[in-house]
This record gives C-alpha cells, sequence and structure tokens, in this order.
C-alpha cells in the first residue's frame, strides 16, 4: 500500500466515525478549505484551542475546539479554523494516539489516567471529536448554501446505554479488606488536607464493611428499579474461576468470587433474558490481552445465560490500546465498552462514539465495535467523594455534553454498590430519573 493509499484510508475511517453526522455527505466536508496534514501515528502531546467563527460557536466551548498542535499549520494564513487539519486532528484523538505513544514506551496504564506522563484534564473534559464532527457538518452546510438538515438531515438521537458490571453478591472477606484499607487510606488522606468531616465518614464506612451481613445480592432490586423507569439495562458478568480456584494473589483479590454456574445466578439470568435486559461477559483481571481465557469464559456465560454473549468490558478497566480489543475479537465479541478510566470520569480519547477502533498495525479498521464508558459510581464516592448535591450536579453535567453533541457513551453502576453496605444507592436513583 502507497502513503496515499495510507492516508486516503485513514481519512476514509474517519469519515466513518462521523457517520452518525455526516451521512452520505462525507464528500461535501472533504471539499471544504481547511489545511491538509499527513495522519501520523504521532501526537505532538501539546494542545491547543482553535476559535471558531461566529456562526459555528456554539459547536465548540466558550466558542473553541481543543486540538493536538501537530494538526495545526501556524505559518497558514487566513482565519484559524482553516489552519487545522480537523481531520487529523479527530485522527489523533479518535485512535488514542497520545496514549498508544504512551504504552509503547512504558506499558498500558491499565485505565488510570494518574499513570500518563502528563496530565491533560481538557483533553477528557469534553467529546471534542463529535464537536468537530458538528463543526465540519454546520460549515459544508453553510459552503453549499444548504441548512443542514437539507444536506445531512437531522441529527441523531443521544445513546446514553445504562450498565452495571457485577462483581460481587457477597461480601467476601477479601472484599472487606480492601474496602476497610481504602476507608484507611481515605481517611489519612482526608485528615492531612484537613477535612476531618470526610475522615469521619471514611471511619464510619471502614466500620460498616467491616460489621455488615454480607448480603449483597441486588439483581430483582436492579430489575425492579429499571422497570419502575422504562429502562432496560446492559449487565456484564463475572464468569471466570470462583472462589479458591482464583489465582493468588491479583485475582483472588481483585476477581469476583461467585461461580456463574450457580442456581442463583442461573435464575437471575434467566430472569434477565426474559426480560428484555442484554448480558454481556466482564472477563477476569488477567484476561485483558489473552483471547483463550476470554472466549472460554464467554463459552462459560453463554451456557448458563442460555444466550449468545456478544457484549463484554475488561474487569477492573484493565486495557491495552495494542491488544485488548485485538485479543475481544478474536475471542469472539461484537462490542467493548472498556475505554474509559478507572480513576475519573471522563471522555478517554476525547469522543461519545461507538466505533469499530483503527488497528495501526493492519492501517484498518477491526470488527469489533467499541462504546465508552464515561463515569462509573466510584469516580463520585470513591475516588472524588462528594456531597450528594455535588454528585448530583456532576452526573448531570456529563450526560449534558452527552446530549449536546448527540454523543453514544455508556455509564456503570455497579450492582452491589446499591447495598446499605456501600450506601450508593441515591446516586443510581439519581442516575435513573434523568435517564427516564
Amino acid at each position: 500500500m502507497t502513503d496515499s493509499q495510507y492516508e486516503t484510508s485513514r481519512r476514509d475511517w474517519v469519515s466513518t466515525c462521523a457517520y452518525r453526522y455526516w451521512g452520505d455527505q462525507a464528500h461535501a466536508v472533504s471539499a471544504l478549505s481547511f489545511s491538509r496534514h499527513a495522519c501520523e501515528d504521532l501526537p505532538s502531546g501539546r494542545w491547543v484551542f482553535v476559535l471558531l467563527p461566529d456562526w459555528a460557536k456554539d459547536c465548540g466551548v466558550n466558542g473553541c475546539i481543543l486540538v493536538d498542535e501537530a494538526s495545526v499549520d501556524s505559518d497558514q494564513e487566513g482565519p484559524p479554523w482553516e489552519s487545522c487539519d480537523w481531520i487529523y486532528a479527530a485522527w489523533l484523538f479518535l485512535t488514542g494516539a497520545y496514549e498508544r505513544a504512551h504504552e509503547k514506551s512504558n506499558g498500558p496504564t491499565h485505565s488510570y489516567s494518574s499513570r500518563l506522563e502528563q496530565r491533560h484534564e481538557a483533553l477528557f473534559d469534553h467529546a471534542w471529536v463529535n464537536r468537530i464532527f458538528l463543526f465540519l457538518r454546520r460549515w459544508a452546510a453553510r459552503d453549499s448554501n444548504h441548512t443542514e438538515q437539507d444536506l445531512f438531515g437531522d441529527l441523531p438521537d443521544t445513546e446514553i446505554i445504562l450498565t452495571h458490571d457485577v462483581d460481587a453478591i457477597r461480601l467476601t472477606p477479601e472484599i472487606r479488606l480492601k474496602q476497610a484499607a481504602f476507608q484507611v487510606a481515605k481517611l489519612g488522606s482526608s485528615f492531612v488536607e484537613g477535612k476531618f468531616e470526610r475522615s469521619i465518614e471514611s471511619a464510619r464506612n471502614g466500620v460498616r464493611f467491616l460489621t455488615h451481613s454480607g448480603d449483597l445480592r441486588t439483581l430483582s432490586l436492579v430489575r425492579s428499579m429499571e422497570e419502575g423507569a422504562g429502562i432496560r439495562s446492559r449487565i456484564y458478568f463475572y464468569a471466570g474461576d470462583a472462589g479458591l480456584k482464583r489465582k493468588i494473589p491479583r485475582a483472588f483479590l481483585i476477581d469476583p468470587a461467585y461461580d456463574i454456574q450457580s442456581p442463583y445466578l442461573r435464575k437471575e439470568l434467566t430472569a434477565f433474558v426474559d426480560g428484555g435486559w442484554e448480558i454481556g461477559l466482564h472477563p477476569s483481571s488477567g484476561a485483558w490481552a489473552d483471547p483463550s481465557q476470554m472466549h472460554e469464559q464467554k463459552i462459560r456465560l453463554e451456557s448458563a445465560a442460555g444466550i449468545e454473549a456478544k457484549f463484554c468490558r475488561q474487569h477492573w478497566l484493565r486495557f491495552s490500546f495494542l491488544e485488548t480489543w485485538k485479543a475481544q475479537e478474536k475471542a469472539g465479541f461484537a462490542n467493548d465498552a472498556t475505554l474509559g478510566f478507572n480513576d475519573r470520569p471522563g471522555f478517554r480519547c476525547s469522543h461519545a462514539l461507538r466505533l469499530n477502533p483503527w488497528n495501526t498495525a493492519e492501517n484498518a479498521a477491526l470488527k469489533i465495535s467499541a462504546t465508552p464508558i464515561l463515569f462509573m459510581d466510584s469516580h463520585f464516592y470513591d475516588y472524588h467523594p462528594m456531597p450528594h448535591s455535588e454528585r448530583l450536579s456532576a452526573i448531570t453535567k456529563w450526560l449534558d455534553e452527552v446530549r449536546a453533541v448527540k454523543g453514544q457513551i455508556t455509564v456503570n453502576w455497579h450492582t452491589h454498590t446499591i447495598t446499605p453496605a456501600y450506601g450508593w444507592r441515591d446516586g443510581y436513583e439519581a442516575l435513573l430519573s434523568y435517564l427516564k
């Protein structure tokens, strides 16, 4: 394949990612007079805001869109929006170019933003790619003297998919130990920061985890609450080794302890399937790059549920840009929902889109599709604890961004956290109310 063919294939893929906004009219965007660069794999790692024209300021944030500096031709004269190669800017975000480069040098972050060499919060605060596509849609319509609706059709509906990871159905000794240790760490951190009320709360939480009866079976409650809200979510179940069969120490401390073949879970799986919920696999923590483990667990889940398991999300969000999607595709999955951060909410690759990830090694798209995860419950309770009112505002803020760009995203609420042991039911109720 020639360099020109490589370039064409990459730009065509970006247009495919924009299909929900451009439909079959990508040629109208290609005709726009903005700068063109080669779609190199390596980003500059420096980001700049490009000022939009007055007629498109609402497509950005405060009238601007964030891009990698590599996509901007600083020597080109004319309006700033014409000096940016918007397709290349989208390419760098969509492919996770910055994280891929980091992974090649340092190994996968396994979804911890704090492990990146640089912290650039602005990258993750908005769905910049969606905003790029919306801006180019607006520009192309204006250039052709058409309305957006006449040229491209109506904007798509927002897709916010509620999901659950079933990580526990009882408080095992290892969960009690992990949570007690986590609360002690939070207590110390809050005390040093002078946040004594938060320290007291952490102490209470630690005691609650150590003394709670241990019953975390909430699956029928989840169905009841979601039926009341008119919602059907997607539930990810673990189907790896159970109990003491888990490998020590990582899997024993991290992986769920339950057996997917147990009578209780078989009954619950049947109820979910019969009621119209979607079932997916939550592969074990060690399977993030191992298609054989994933496939074995997929078969085990399918046997218990009596359906084909097309969906997956890696447990603990253990993930590699270079390995995980390829392994999932080889294992037979159709859609993944792992792309997100463990330690913060946000748009990990600056987009809210379901797409077929780009395989840089093959210079082609993978067959598996991936839908990002925007946030999970622990972001608002464990990693960044906050009062109830602030939590509701934060949840609303993130979801409003998805609605503003007509995006596609998943959100995750662990089923065991709506029990008194965790006390996170209020956030789940607020989320259901928003989605309803």
